[in-house]
């Protein structure tokens, strides 16, 4: 793999590029932090643990814990696992894989990106610990990004900062009176009566539709969030991330919208992203959106019913907000139980008008090979 297509992930991140071509779709007016909130279900990333032979207690103990996110049952699980025992494998690409890392130690963990984004090297390595798997999963940062979000942020901004204090307080301050005045002059797409055709959207359902924003800041240094950090960078880093702060806008299941490095931290690009995320969603397929999910240990849909276990309360990381500055007052809600049976209802509609229309087409494409 070249130097280029190792420095794709971070480097398409800077350039807003993470956006794949889809068939064309129809243009709604519920904003796209809050669809990709409701519909967006985030990629699963690869996770392999190279092991030889039967495993220690303890190595045993770590696999479960991955085990528990990799569910192969589950389609949206965060994670896919596999193990490979090198003693039997005959699958060549792992073994290459295996070898690519000179003086790791079996039992081995290497976690890779989501397939969409065609980028094979790895981000992470470490051994098969209990304290390693855990920090791949889940860290302090992670937790509160996903807390703000299902709250109802807007948008989550992370200020993964420098080694330059000053620097890291500058870009914190503009982060910080900017988004105040995006939170009082944005304003949610017209949600009036005949304009939303799909039932499964509620505004009012939880949580409630507003604009606000909150600010994380994040120490590339801090042992918990090592996995975070380079999940963020990528392999191959681009010196503009590699050198002073970058802000990266979370939204929606945890994704990131792009890396913005110092140099292009401005009034114009922070208006620009966040009028991106409050403005009408274009699209149905999530790929079409730019951006790329990031592993967090969190069950989303387990989340938005309510249920606190699905992000575990630990003493978050210091952060400053403006969640305060958002506009408007919460408002009565309907049941959370009731928008999930209507949304299962309409989903399974739509799947069944997607098989009907490919049938459809077979049987037009066979008639005309017969007439002709």
């Amino acid at each position: 793999m070249s130097n280029m297509r190792l420095a794709s992930v971070a480097g398409m991140l800077i350039a807003g590029v993470l956006v794949f071509p889809c068939g064309p779709a129809r243009a709604c007016n519920v904003p796209v932090f809050r669809y990709a909130l409701e519909r967006w279900p985030p990629a699963p990333y690869e996770v392999l643990v190279f092991h030889c032979g039967p495993l220690a207690a303890a190595d045993q103990e770590a696999l479960e814990h991955l085990r528990k996110l990799g569910r192969t049952a589950d389609p949206f699980a965060p994670i896919a696992l596999r193990t490979v025992d090198l003693n039997y494998t005959d699958d060549a690409e792992a073994q290459q894989l295996w070898q690519s890392h000179q003086g790791a130690t079996l039992p081995w963990i290497i976690a890779r990106y989501p397939h969409y984004i065609g980028v094979t090297e790895p981000f992470f390595g470490g051994p098969l610990t209990q304290e390693v798997a855990a920090r791949l999963l889940d860290s302090p940062v992670r937790r509160r990004i996903a807390r703000d979000l299902l709250e109802g942020q807007t948008a989550v901004f992370v200020l993964l900062e420098s080694v330059a204090r000053e620097k890291d307080d500058a870009a914190a301050a503009l982060l910080e009176k900017e988004l105040k005045r995006l939170s009082e002059e944005l304003k949610v797409p017209d949600l009036s009566p005949g304009q939303w055709d799909d039932p499964v959207y509620d505004a009012q359902g939880p949580p409630m539709l507003r604009i606000a924003f909150s600010v994380v800041r994040l120490a590339r240094t801090a042992p918990e969030e090592r996995a975070f950090v380079q999940m963020l960078l990528g392999p191959g880093v681009p010196e503009a991330l590699a050198q002073g702060p970058v802000v990266f806008p979370f939204f929606g299941r945890g994704r990131a919208l792009c890396a913005i490095p110092q140099a292009d931290l401005s009034p114009e690009r922070l208006e620009a992203e966040c009028e991106f995320l409050v403005g009408p969603c274009s699209c149905i397929v999530k790929d079409q959106s730019p951006g790329l999910d990031m592993l967090m240990a969190v069950d989303w849909d387990a989340a938005l019913e309510g249920q606190p276990s699905a992000i575990p309360v630990v003493d978050p990381p210091p952060v400053t907000g403006t969640s305060e500055f958002a506009s408007g007052k919460p408002e009565p809600t309907i049941g959370w139980d009731a928008w999930r049976m209507v949304r299962r209802a309409v989903a399974a509609v739509i799947i069944g008008f997607g098989v009907l229309t490919v049938i459809v087409m077979v049987w037009r494409k066979r008639r005309e090979r017969k007439s002709t």
